[in-house]
């Protein structure tokens, strides 16, 4: 429910404001968990149940009943749950000490777009007081069809000739202490004159009469009591039967209070709200909903509600409004209306006398979610299919292919040395590059052929019902077509592509070892000299063992003392003065060069040797910026761990004895990380990184943006600044919607007390539009590329020098 600019990051706010601020406990639960686990509970729910939400997350509902569990509405509500329906009832729950509250619980399921039950959301009211309150009037009420009323028989004097025992009851006096006293004893001095016109009154009449006020008791409290007074026999006494309603009088105070409240709350509530009679004839609308639906109160109210908004009939308000009403139960919808051009959530109550509905404008919402669905569906530069949509699509036609008995062909296709563009022009031409791939790409697909981006200059076809001679011809014209020159800014560029290409075979395949065998088949096109097509087989699978080979001599290299680091200089924003650095990590390989992480870390996290080399870079840009601290420099040195180290308990001790072993300060190293790492093991990674924020060292999310589930991260872990990913930075010179994104991205960082920087910074156009903005410190190839210790010295801090 979440969109990534700044309106909808106020509006995330807003809401869950919202819940905290509601005088109604809330909780939400999973209705995908195997118990139905609370996930979510407000404040008001801690403080009505004494529970706070660490005691409650992750359990069910019933241990509010404790041993209580012989209830009947629990059984409606265990059946609601499970047939997916909302439920209404009186349940009894326990506060954490043990002290009974009696709860009004209202739930309701919430569906996904495919209609399945995700959570389901209880609005509790604590209705003790109420209950208690209707339980005393009940027994009251038993008590007085049993009992005799007051009964005073009074002379023309006003003196009190007879009483019965409830006297006492009702004012404190026994009956012998009044009688021969004025019943004025009983009348505050307030109310004298008007009792004595009354009892006079009463002779003259004759005719009986009630009356109802505020008396005295003995002990000087007031009882509310009704009297019925008749004249007695020979006109010379009045017979008073009084009823003590001060319970009902405090009752009908109290409720003339709550409407008064209630009618308040409705007038200044954030959601819209309206009332119709069973008629459909508007009785009540507030000012929000007024705002909402563009009508007045006055134009609407004694009308009626399709008459006035003809449009809606047989919308889906139309319906649930109809089924409320009929069924005399809860109904919501959200729907889009075209005539106000806005998406409303609306949520129906039925009462005797009609329906209330409580809407909102959700328009903001739903178009963060249409983004979101697109964001994690589709690559953001080119359009393509990303590789989590591409992995999805091909399992579906893998089902189908094998249904219909024809195998599924997967073209992995990979442009041949396109690091060189980034390397020579930057990566702003290299990202003009591909999206022109992408578009002659594109140029080839239909129903049947289907393009994607599954990382940086990787790309997918996936074919359907082809067979291998079709699939190699297919994949020449594709190689032909992306080694057309193209022009970006003057720049004359051509590129080759590899393409390996794999079959489904009979058996079943996942869609994941499809494409695994199509990446091997395009590194033997590559091997083979490139700017060619190969067809997967054994023989192919055999070769890519042989990429192994350099996974074993990363241990062997470590030791040799083959790697090394390079740093990349971060400045702040605002004096562009340098504020730190990243260590980078590079394999000087004895026949190959120096190779970039690209050649080799993906093998090296796949290899058991990853966490020396993990512990080797660690210490190795300790000791760096150590011996930058000795010559005067002040700079936060920013150090990647890999997705295996974090999974390591042993983590925070080995970097603690590094900066130990240096002499740093932890508060001087930023740990970063990526959220891929992150989502393979939520609970060991969280246990970690506490522990190193515990121990004073900085914690960075790199790449934010690029995932699907940022904020989950940024609730759960204890993270310290925000790496916004190069994708957000690069269109902000020529997209005004990108820079609102990434200003939205920013002002979520910053409402977290997060510091922010921005990578991939090419330009001064970049830079100058950055300034605008509330980032922090940037990182690119406009401020400086990755460089050797002594080269970096000399570019950066050549003032540091003593």
């Amino acid at each position: 429910m979440t969109m990534i600019n700044a309106f909808s990051d106020k509006q995330v706010g807003f809401f869950h404001a919202i819940l905290n601020s509601s005088n109604s406990p809330i909780l939400i639960t999973d209705a995908l968990t195997p118990d139905n686990s609370i996930i979510y509970v407000n404040r008001a729910f801690e403080r009505v149940t004494q529970y706070t939400a660490a005691e409650v997350l992750g359990k069910n509902c019933r241990l509010l009943q404790g041993t209580d569990r012989d209830q009947s509405s629990r059984q409606l509500l265990v059946d609601a749950i499970n047939s997916g329906q909302p439920c209404d009832c009186l349940i009894r729950n326990y506060r954490k000490d043990g002290e009974l509250f009696c709860n009004q619980l209202y739930m309701f399921p919430i569906r996904d777009d495919q209609g399945t039950v995700t959570n389901f959301v209880g609005i509790q009211h604590d209705v003790t007081a109420s209950h208690t309150t209707r339980s005393a009037l009940e027994e009251l009420r038993v008590a007085i069809e049993h009992s005799i009323d007051v009964y005073l028989k009074v002379d023309a004097d006003a003196t009190v000739i007879e009483a019965n025992k409830a006297l006492y009851a009702v004012f404190g006096w026994m009956p012998e202490e009044l009688i021969g006293q004025s019943v004025f004893k009983l009348v505050p001095p307030d109310r004298e004159a008007e009792v004595h016109q009354n009892l006079t009154r009463q002779f003259a009449i004759r005719e009986p009469q009630s009356l109802t006020g505020r008396y005295l008791r003995r002990d000087g409290d007031s009882a509310h009591v009704e009297w019925t007074l008749s004249t007695g026999a020979g006109n010379d006494s009045l017979i008073c039967l009084g009823r003590d309603i001060t319970e009902k009088h405090q009752v009908a105070e109290e409720a003339r209070r709550a409407n008064e409240r209630n009618a308040a709350i409705l007038m200044s509530i954030t959601e819209g709200c309206f009332s119709v009679d069973r008629n459909w004839i508007v009785t009540y609308i507030n000012p929000q909903g007024e705002k909402w639906l563009r009508r007045s109160a006055q134009d609407l109210v004694g009308k009626n509600l399709w008459w006035e908004f003809p449009e809606a009939i047989e919308s889906a308000f139309y319906h649930t409004y109809h089924q409320a009403l009929q069924t005399n139960s809860f109904a919501s919808c959200d729907s889009y209306y075209e005539p106000l051009g806005v998406w409303f959530e609306a949520r129906a109550y039925p009462f005797p006398e009609g329906l209330t509905v409580f809407f909102m404008d959700i328009t903001e919402r739903k178009n963060a979610e249409a983004t979101l669905i697109r964001s994690a569906s589709y690559d953001q530069m080119t359009g393509l299919m990303n590789r989590s949509a591409c992995l999805s699509a091909i399992q579906q036609r893998l089902e189908k292919a094998r249904h219909l008995g024809i195998p599924l062909a997967i073209l992995f296709i990979d442009i041949d040395r396109f690091k060189e563009v980034n390397d020579a022009f930057g990566h702003r031409v290299g990202d003009q590059v591909l999206i022109e791939i992408a578009r002659r790409l594109i140029a080839f697909s239909d129903d049947y052929k289907i393009p994607a981006r599954i990382s940086g200059d990787e790309f997918i076809f996936v074919l359907s019902n082809t067979l291998p001679e079709a699939a190699k011809a297919f994949s020449e014209s594709l190689i032909d077509a992306i080694a057309a020159p193209l022009e970006v800014d003057g720049v004359n560029i051509t590129l080759g592509a590899s393409i390996g290409i794999a079959f489904s075979a009979e058996g079943d395949i996942a869609a994941d070892e499809l494409v695994n065998q199509a990446d091997t088949a395009m590194y033997w096109a590559k091997d083979g000299g490139r700017h060619a097509a190969s067809l997967y087989s054994a023989d192919i699978d055999r070769w890519g063992t042989q990429r192994l080979k350099l996974r074993h001599e990363i241990r062997p290299a470590i030791e040799l003392q083959q790697f090394v680091l390079h740093y990349q200089p971060q400045f702040r924003l605002k004096d562009n003065t340098i504020a730190g650095a990243e260590a980078l990590v590079r394999w000087q390989h004895p026949k190959l060069g120096l190779l970039s992480p690209a050649a080799f870390l993906e093998i090296a996290e796949a290899s058991p040797a990853i966490n020396e080399l993990g512990a080797w870079v660690f210490d190795e840009a300790c000791r760096q910026l150590a011996l930058w601290n000795q010559q005067g420099c002040n700079l936060v040195m920013s150090i990647n761990v890999s997705a295996r180290q974090l999974g390591n308990y042993s983590l925070p001790e080995m970097v603690a004895s590094c900066v130990r072993k240096h002499g740093i300060d932890p508060g001087c190293i930023k740990i970063e990380i990526t959220e891929s790492m992150l989502s393979q093991d939520f609970s060991t990674a969280e246990t970690v990184l506490l522990k190193l924020k515990e121990l004073g060292f900085r914690i960075a999310l790199d790449d934010f943006g690029t995932g699907y589930s940022n904020f989950t991260y940024l609730n759960r872990f204890p993270v310290t600044s925000l790496k916004i990913d190069r994708s957000f930075v690069q269109p902000i010179t020529h997209d005004a919607s990108a820079l609102a994104m990434l200003n939205g991205i920013i002002g979520l960082a910053k409402s977290l007390k997060l510091s922010v920087i921005c990578e991939g910074v090419e330009t001064e156009p970049q830079r100058t539009m950055l300034r605008t903005t509330n980032c922090d410190l940037i990182q690119g190839y406009l401020t400086g590329r990755p460089v050797p210790p002594d080269e970096f010295f000399e570019l950066f801090l050549p003032n540091r020098r003593q």
